[in-house]
């Protein structure tokens, strides 16, 4: 239901009934709308933890660029013109790292690889005790004690692929390293050009979350960050804006649902048995 159909559902309510009122969303759920749509939603400091990772074309010097993505301006030795695989951009197609991955992912990328503005932030950090973002090293945010680091051992120093990822974190802790690799299991369908593991953010829920802990996903892609939420007990909100995304997203966990509660139900059968033994 959205804001305004409650608002008609129960017309005679008082302004000041309505004063300081939020629709909030339904937990464990995932949902394809704007996040500065979807945060509005919730009060103040509602979640305990947001892990997130935004675009950042354009966003800090290094990769400020005429267009506003991490692909144009001073990257443009980087782009193609072919017509086989036109995009969203004036024509143009990444090619930084190979063409079979500009083929496959070019014209979309582009198209949403725009940085959130500061009113992004301010409401991240409204509805979240703390938060972890990825590539926060291209955003504006304050010093912090607490950053997290993704080594990726399966990427090579001349590769075109960066070897490390960094997460900006607000929680007051010993900065963090886990090495883990980004190679993608050959018989998995993968769908989304920046995908990080499941492991990743098993990680993460393991060292910051207790079970029944609320979780924020302002972008959530792949969709990754549910699962590993799904496996550790954890209360999600996801938000995607791409309808693409979101429905491959949504039918891929829920497969994924369907197969760990027929693994947990074997297990739960199979102790059942070793009892009956003893």
């Amino acid at each position: 239901m959205t804001e305004s159909a409650f608002w008609l559902t129960f017309p005679k309510l008082s302004a000041d009934m309505r004063t300081g009122y939020r629709l909030m969303l339904e937990l464990n759920h995932s949902y394809n709308m704007d996040c500065m749509q979807g945060m509005a939603q919730f009060p103040d400091g509602y979640f305990d933890l947001a892990v997130v990772d935004p675009p950042y074309g354009g966003a800090g010097n290094t990769f400020k660029c005429s267009d506003k993505t991490r692909f144009g301006g001073r990257f443009d030795r980087y782009r193609s013109t072919s017509p086989a695989v036109q995009n969203l951009a004036g024509g143009y197609s990444i090619t930084r790292t190979g063409g079979a991955w500009a083929a496959k992912y070019g014209k979309k990328i582009i198209a949403w690889d725009n940085a959130p503005r500061p009113e992004y932030f301010d409401e991240l950090f409204r509805v979240s005790k703390q938060q972890i973002i990825w590539g926060g090293n291209y955003f504006d945010l304050p010093p912090c004690r607490c950053f997290l680091i993704w080594n990726k051992p399966n990427i090579p120093t001349d590769f075109t692929m960066a070897q490390c990822e960094f997460a900006w974190c607000s929680l007051n802790e010993n900065a963090k390293l886990i090495s883990l690799s980004s190679t993608r299991s050959k018989d998995a369908k993968h769908w989304h050009p920046t995908e990080k593991p499941i492991g990743l953010y098993d990680w993460i829920f393991r060292l910051f979350c207790h079970p029944g802990d609320k979780i924020l996903d302002t972008h959530l892609g792949s969709g990754n960050s549910r699962k590993a939420a799904y496996d550790a007990g954890l209360d999600f909100i996801g938000f995607e804006v791409d309808p693409e995304y979101y429905a491959k997203g949504c039918a891929d966990f829920d497969a994924y649902a369907a197969q760990q509660s027929l693994f947990r139900q074997a297990a739960a059968e199979s102790a059942g048995e070793q009892l009956c033994l003893l």
